[in-house]
């Protein structure tokens, strides 16, 4: 299985932004995105082309590409602090 790593913003509680690089596997960003992205593609492409010509690959194409995301081989989140 592959695992995708992004950059994910969050705030504190005073506002600050709190950095981190999420990762996820194959399986939680098809059942994150799948439902969505499938929804869109056919309202775009109509059921009958979509399901003749895309695939879970294709989904997380898509999510990695709207997320920046990138492959890796960790399964860690890392936290980054500002100073």
């Amino acid at each position: 299985m592959k695992y995708y790593s992004y950059n994910k913003y969050s705030y504190d509680v005073h506002g600050n932004i709190d950095p981190c690089v999420a990762i996820l596997s194959e399986e939680e960003i098809i059942k994150e995105y799948w439902d969505y992205w499938q929804e869109r593609m056919i309202a775009k492409f109509g059921k009958e082309h979509f399901e003749a010509n895309y695939s879970e690959k294709d989904c997380i194409d898509d999510w990695v590409v709207v997320n920046w995301a990138w492959e890796t081989n960790e399964r860690q989140t890392t936290s980054q602090t500002s100073s």
